[in-house]
């Protein structure tokens, strides 16, 4: 019948169409792929150096937050014994000023087990000063080796911070900063008559001088920074080297200057809490200035 050829006729051109459209792929050719590769690769270009410097900025603040914390324990020490706590108990074997605020860091059980009568590195005081401490720890700082290196006699926990003795050598003195080794005497907030808030209380240090190197060797040891032992170049600080150094200039000045891992300059603490970050470009006159407790001086802001 003239209709059913002509339904048969229809349904095998569906059955033809049908097929055509099955066999049809969707999909990338090759160069529309590299395409893609490359606009992906662009925007992770564009987008990397923003999520580094927002993990750069996060750990500014933490560090920020440390020094901080670190001032607001150094004013509840105060508080409490009417006294800056000591740079170093040099009569009693180097405890730092570090170990005497541990109780205003929410650290009693670690002060507990420290025995001040004894060296800061007497085994009995080991368990003590080998504990790594957060708030005493800058989240930028390198650690360019094993800190501590037990198999070469040191003992400590890496710091990133220091107490301000002065401009002067901490090893020679006069101290005319804001703390004193217990031999050259006490300072008190009265003692500080440059203001608190313009003088420097506590500054970071790290492990970054290139030519600072194990005694008798060629290698380098880049630094010594440690909380517990209250020693030049450890936990005490001055501005009588180059400030923010990479390396050893002037002997080693630098080795006892504040420095620091960020990049541009370090933070510091002032007498009154505040906490700065100074340029790597500050004038050695004002930065001195700022490192005395008693001098009288007039300067400029140096903050940023």
């Amino acid at each position: 019948m003239p209709g059913t050829a002509a339904a048969r006729a229809t349904s095998a051109g569906a059955k033809s169409a049908g097929t055509a459209a099955k066999r049809v792929r969707f999909g990338f050719t090759l160069v529309e792929l590299l395409v893609v590769i490359a606009i992906i690769g662009v925007l992770v270009a564009l987008l990397l150096p923003a999520v580094q410097a927002a993990r750069a900025a996060a750990r500014r603040t933490q560090c920020q937050n440390h020094l901080r914390q670190i001032g607001i324990a150094v004013h509840n020490y105060h508080g409490a014994f009417e006294r800056l706590p000591y740079a170093s108990l040099w009569r009693k074997q180097n405890t730092s000023a570090f170990t005497a605020i541990l109780p205003y860091l929410e650290q009693e059980n670690l002060h507990g087990i420290y025995n001040p009568k004894l060296s800061a590195f007497d085994p009995a005081n080991l368990n003590a000063v080998q504990h790594r401490l957060a708030v005493y720890l800058c989240p930028e700082m390198n650690l360019p080796r094993q800190v501590p290196d037990i198999g070469r006699g040191e003992s400590g926990a890496p710091g990133s911070y220091a107490v301000c003795v002065g401009t002067h050598s901490a090893w020679a003195g006069p101290y005319d900063g804001a703390f004193l080794f217990d031999t050259a005497g006490e300072t008190s907030f009265a003692s500080i008559r440059d203001g608190l808030s313009n003088t420097i209380f506590v500054g970071e240090l790290d492990y970054g001088l290139k030519n600072y190197k194990w005694s008798g060797t060629d290698e380098p040891r880049w630094g010594v920074t440690q909380w517990g032992f209250g020693y030049p170049g450890y936990s005490v600080a001055t501005t009588v080297g180059v400030y923010n150094s990479d390396e050893l200039i002037t002997g080693l000045n630098e080795f006892q200057t504040f420095r620091s891992d960020h990049s541009g300059g370090a933070f510091v603490a002032m007498g009154d809490g505040s906490v700065h970050f100074l340029d790597t470009t500050i004038d050695a006159i004002t930065l001195d200035a700022m490192a005395t407790r008693h001098g009288g001086e007039v300067y400029d802001s140096a903050f940023k």
